[in-house]
């Protein structure tokens, strides 16, 4: 039997409760050591550097985010065009498409780097900084925007080639680089925030230099006579635009928090901010491995017009995470100041990190139903109700922090998170079961 036709057996024939484990062991794995290597660089700074250096990080965090939504949006969009061509045989066309996607993307990222070099300090403030933090924020902006050029490596195009192994060790390898130059740099050399920023630009360089080891030498795509196109670069970037404005919704959410904070609470409050992110993208990990791992069931099963999978699956994967969600919620709870004092020995930065993760702990039984409803719509292709599940959530959000803060700087950030996940999530369900009616 051949390997596809035993994927498509697996998608219709295996039990969903073993099919949906089996999908999402290794994404989880992947995704955890993601969060665990966040973790790690997060003690490396706060212990290392200290407060002020952590969230002078988590000022950059932003836009460190939103470049990497604009590489997922090329390479994206350029990933979706090179697998069809290559289904055709169509190697140099695969490869003009690949030159492309490249050129748009480093011109970009130069182009970036310039302006924000020229201008970092109002930027810095736009982003929510503080004067005790400036100096931190500046040191680590600097670097990461003379090495911003080399901020992606491409892995979606070599997964589009169907490299699987080698997209995975692109990611794994330097990310191994930098949690080891985190250490050299900041205890060894004494570099501070600046080190930590340079163990990143290094991270970025080695997936840089792999990913031109790959299309040099492994590639089955051909780049002789490559041509730049603006059409191609047009047909690029509206592939990928979805990708860009759900994965920019956390950068953009992250920026209002911090200016909230800053004005509401000062450095105080962006420094137990620094360290509540963290946790809280660990936190997520369950839930993103869950409906990762559930897309291409249900983008199979949509398919072959199997609607008891379809069904099944959704409902599966909602109850995993509802069940992780209270036990996650329990021992937030329990434990808030014990894992706030992991990562600093500051008492008022522990006490009030604690107080906000108590807080927007309550909003783990929601945020399952907007992941889920936005893998749903984008696995059976609908591409506009896809861009609604973030977005929804990213309007509820603006909205609740423009308000509550001011009534209560205390509390008013972390409930306006929380209110915009319950309100998302109704708007989510509301959509989900109105579309059912469409499906078939």
């Amino acid at each position: 039997m051949t390997p596809k036709k035993q994927t498509a057996l697996s998608m219709k024939d295996t039990p969903l409760p073993k099919l949906i484990a089996g999908y999402a062991v290794t994404t989880f794995c992947a995704l955890l050591f993601d969060a665990l290597y966040n973790l790690v660089d997060t003690l490396f700074v706060g212990h290392g550097v200290g407060d002020n250096a952590m969230g002078g990080v988590s000022v950059v965090l932003p836009f460190m985010l939103f470049q990497g939504a604009v590489a997922q949006m090329i390479g994206g969009g350029a990933a979706s065009i090179v697998s069809r061509r290559l289904g055709k045989s169509d190697y140099k066309g695969a490869g003009n498409v690949t030159a492309n996607a490249m050129f748009l993307f480093y011109t970009v990222s130069a182009a970036v780097s310039v302006i924000g070099l020229l201008f970092r300090v109002p930027l810095l403030r736009f982003f929510g900084v503080t004067e005790e933090i400036l100096p931190y924020a500046k040191s680590y902006f600097t670097v990461i925007l003379l090495g911003n050029v080399f901020s992606t490596g491409f892995s979606s195009l070599i997964r589009a080639e169907g490299k699987m192994r080698y997209a995975l060790c692109i990611w794994l390898i330097p990310t191994a680089v930098n949690v080891l130059l985190d250490y050299v740099f900041i205890y060894v050399f004494r570099l501070g925030v600046t080190g930590a920023a340079l163990a990143t630009v290094c991270c970025w360089i080695s997936s840089f230099l792999m990913s031109v080891f790959f299309f040099r030498k492994r590639s089955v795509q051909s780049f002789h006579a490559v041509r730049l196109s603006r059409k191609m670069m047009g047909e690029i970037l509206t592939i990928g635009v979805p990708t860009l404005l759900q994965m920019s919704g956390m950068s953009v959410l992250i920026l209002l928090m911090n200016r909230a904070l800053a004005d509401g609470i000062g450095t105080l409050g962006v420094n137990a901010f620094a360290y509540i992110s963290k946790i809280i993208a660990f936190a997520l990990v369950p839930f993103q491995a869950l409906v990762q791992a559930s897309a291409p069931i249900l983008g199979f099963n949509f398919g072959a017009k199997n609607s008891r999978r379809v069904n099944g699956t959704l409902w599966l994967v909602l109850l995993y995470s509802e069940i992780y969600a209270v036990l996650g919620m329990v021992f937030t709870v329990l434990f808030a100041e014990q894992m706030m004092h992991f990562f600093t020995d500051n008492v008022q930065i522990s006490a009030f990190g604690a107080q906000g993760l108590r807080i927007l702990c309550g909003s783990l039984p929601f945020v399952p139903i907007v992941l889920i409803a936005g893998t749903y719509f984008q696995a059976i292709g609908e591409k506009l109700r896809a861009v609604f599940s973030p977005c929804v959530l990213l309007v509820f959000a603006v909205a609740f922090i423009a308000i509550l803060p001011k009534r209560n700087a205390e509390t008013g950030i972390w409930l306006a998170v929380l209110l915009a996940c319950v309100l998302s999530a109704a708007a989510n369900a509301v959509a989900w079961k109105t579309y059912k009616r469409h499906m078939y």
